[in-house]
């Protein structure tokens, strides 16, 4: 999967991310459109709506499993990277049900990254 299919992918998850994608500077790499999805991710997270949340996460973990090499790096550079700042401002309980929901190879990359930088 590419950044283009990754993309189709993502709206079909949230169609809202729609008018993003169109500004064609934001979607010309794999890093942009991993960094609208993280976006979308954000929002929902503030929101808290858990049942779509998890829908993504589980999206992000499809194309993180099928994704070709630029995506895996874009995933693990931007949507990884920014986990914690991402669930900063949530009570622990809710920071804790978020990454009970991320689906395991996502967790796994999330720990290694934490763990290879010496935190």
């Amino acid at each position: 999967m590419n950044h283009t299919e990754a993309m189709q992918e993502i709206l079909k998850v949230v169609p809202e991310s729609e008018e993003e994608f169109k500004d064609t500077f934001r979607t010309r790499n794999s890093f942009m459109v991993i960094n609208v999805f993280t976006k979308q991710i954000r929002k929902l997270i503030r929101k808290k709506d858990q049942k779509v949340l998890v829908t993504c996460l589980n999206k992000m973990d499809e194309m993180y499993k099928k994704g070709d090499q630029a995506l895996k790096s874009a995933i693990e550079s931007v949507f990884i990277y920014s986990l914690d700042s991402l669930t900063f401002t949530c009570d622990k309980a809710y920071k804790n049900l978020i990454f009970e929901k991320i689906p395991l190879p996502l967790k796994n990359a999330y720990l290694h990254q934490v763990y290879k930088s010496g935190i």
